[in-house]
């Protein structure tokens, strides 16, 4: 839907490999063992569970700061169309006003996610 770009930096935890051998005698570390749910005391060669094993990790503030608009924008939709319905269901004097706000709002997000512009950038 949208051209995002991925900074990817060396991954700290694994030193750029992609395999964990940060734990005594240079096998998985506690916490890799608990990313794949691994019983067991000691294992080695687990891909790193901070990168997935490709060496190179997105900094996690990136990532949400990429998914945020597209979160809030199903969540006001959804909201907004609940609020609709419970002010149907509960036969409010307001509902066309609240049909007309919504639909506008809800119009909005829609026309973004959906508009040639919004695919350019």
């Amino acid at each position: 839907m949208h051209q995002i770009k991925s900074n990817l930096y060396p991954c700290a935890h694994c030193s750029g490999v992609g395999t964990c051998k940060n734990g005594i005698n240079e096998s998985s570390c506690a916490v890799c063992v608990k990313e794949y749910e691994l019983k067991g005391k000691e294992f080695a060669g687990l891909p790193c569970g901070v990168c997935g094993g490709i060496g190179q990790a997105e900094p996690r503030t990136e990532r949400i700061n990429k998914r945020m608009p597209a979160i809030l924008g199903f969540m006001v939709v959804f909201l907004l169309m609940f609020g609709v319905f419970l002010s149907a269901a509960l036969k409010s004097p307001y509902f066309s006003e609240v049909l007309a706000f919504s639909g506008t709002l809800i119009g909005t997000v829609l026309g973004f996610y959906y508009s040639d512009r919004s695919k350019a950038t």
